[in-house]
């Protein structure tokens, strides 16, 4: 077995050797994202409750995009030769506008989250405020 040193060195050829015909376990998605998200929020010193406001959407944003691109890296193969999934040209257009629409979907209802805590969110200042002022 490697060491994370040995891991992290490796090249995404040879990443992508080392996974061939590796299964992903059930909710391996869905754990990476939570990661991520958590270790985002760690980051900022904050967790995703407490944050409002344009940071908040940025910060979501941000991390669906890391999420995207560490399960691209972990789980999407690439064939040693391209070839077209779909001979029709409008077929493939309609699937690429399908997987939009998807990502659109998921984006807007993790947004959503964020417009219902703003103002729970910003509670705690407003009571700070409050009693900083009397």
């Amino acid at each position: 077995m490697k060491s994370i040193e040995e891991v992290e060195k490796l090249s995404i050829e040879e990443l992508e050797a080392a996974s061939s015909g590796f299964k992903a376990p059930e909710g391996f998605r869905r754990r990476i994202g939570d990661a991520i998200l958590s270790e985002a929020a760690l980051a900022t010193g904050t967790s995703g409750a407490r944050r409002n406001g344009p940071a908040a959407v940025r910060g979501v944003v941000a991390a669906l995009a890391v999420a995207a691109a560490v399960a691209a890296v972990l789980l999407i193969r690439r064939p040693s030769e391209l070839k077209d999934s779909f001979d029709d040209p409008m077929l493939a257009y309609a699937q690429v506008e399908q997987t939009f629409q998807y990502i659109s979907s998921k984006m807007s209802g993790g947004l959503e989250v964020v417009r219902e805590a703003k103002p729970i969110a910003g509670r705690p200042e407003e009571i700070i405020r409050k009693i900083n002022t009397k």
